[in-house]
């Protein structure tokens, strides 16, 4: 009786330690600043540390990223569709307006820093 005891015990707090640990992978979500808005653009600062995701979000309007501190991303649709690429610094991207929602994650070891602007 008291090994079977014992390994109830054991499974329940096996059980619990796996969750925390499950819990502490999570990605903490991070909000862009807003650097400046008016009528005609919005400026974003993005600055995730590794392990760090931004909000789950899509663009509404044409935007034009600026990459200030490379880092590995990996980036994930609503839609299931996951792909990771490594932004260097100095990398720009223009993305046209899109309904498709997605996040995206540090998963780098370095520091990831962009600038986005949305064009009004």
């Amino acid at each position: 009786m008291k090994r079977f005891l014992a390994g109830i015990i054991v499974g329940v707090l096996g059980s619990t330690i796996a969750l925390w640990a499950q819990r502490g992978a999570e990605p903490k979500v991070v909000q862009p600043e807003i650097v400046l808005e008016n009528q005609r653009i919005k400026v974003e600062r993005w600055v995730l540390e590794p392990g760090e995701s931004s909000p789950v979000h899509a663009h509404a309007l044409d935007h034009v990223g600026v990459t200030l501190r490379g880092s590995t991303l990996r980036v994930v649709g609503v839609d299931g569709s996951v792909k990771e690429n490594f932004d260097k610094a100095g990398f720009v991207d223009f993305g046209p307006a899109t309904a498709q929602t997605h996040s995206f994650i540090n998963v780098g070891k370095t520091t990831f820093e962009a600038v986005s602007i949305d064009l009004k």
